[in-house]
């Protein structure tokens, strides 16, 4: 469907590149979050660019309240219009609990540019989330705590298959986070699911080279 593509920031010159939760907690105390989620966005162009794979950001939902953060996201994106259709966009469940009018217009602003919009680490507070349908998504990612063990826990399983059933009423498309063995995989895909991430995941497309 996409690679994903976590952004990883040098802290200090010629250091290691470290993973969000390093870097992530120090850009929300400066305020920097939509700074950095706009030069992800710009690595991300640039990738599909060069390959033509498409490639999904997340961005952080602290951005949603930058006013400034839209209108130059916007930019980015109509300024590679043929390359911007092959990029997708999350941001955290929480984000559509707690910002959904924020979100909504996210969407609203990137839709004529053809990315595609979603939710990851979804699956707690889904029932919280009133007009799903008013946000304008094309995914959710179900987290790892909701499908995890789908292949040996009938009840987990039942619980993956209503999820996928209700967003696909949406006309959503479905993922799972996580995935780590062959039998989740087996049950999520009979539960539905449209896409799997995960090690299980990684290690198949490592095989046939992606």
């Amino acid at each position: 469907m996409h690679l994903e593509a976590p952004l990883r920031l040098q802290l200090e010159p010629s250091g290691a590149f470290e993973v969000a939760a390093r870097w992530l907690p120090l850009a929300a105390r400066v305020r920097m979050t939509s700074d950095v989620d706009l030069c992800a966005v710009a690595l991300a162009l640039s990738g599909i660019a060069l390959d033509g794979k498409p490639r999904c950001v997340n961005l952080a939902p602290a951005s949603l309240a930058d006013s400034g953060f839209v209108p130059r996201l916007r930019a980015q994106l109509f300024a590679a219009p043929r390359v911007a259709r092959k990029l997708s966009l999350e941001v955290a469940e929480v984000a559509a609990v707690e910002r959904f009018s924020l979100l909504q217009e996210l969407s609203r602003q990137i839709r004529p540019c053809g990315v595609q919009l979603g939710l990851e680490h979804a699956g707690a507070r889904l029932g919280q989330i009133e007009r799903l349908f008013d946000l304008g998504l094309e995914f959710v990612k179900l987290d790892e705590a909701t499908t995890r063990g789908a292949g040996r826990d009938s009840k987990r399983m039942k619980v993956v298959q209503c999820s996928v059933e209700l967003l696909h009423s949406l006309s959503l498309q479905v993922y799972a986070e996580g995935v780590c063995d062959d039998d989740d995989a087996r049950a999520l895909w009979a539960c539905g699911i449209d896409a799997i991430t995960g090690p299980w995941a990684t290690e198949r497309t490592s095989a046939v080279g992606g």
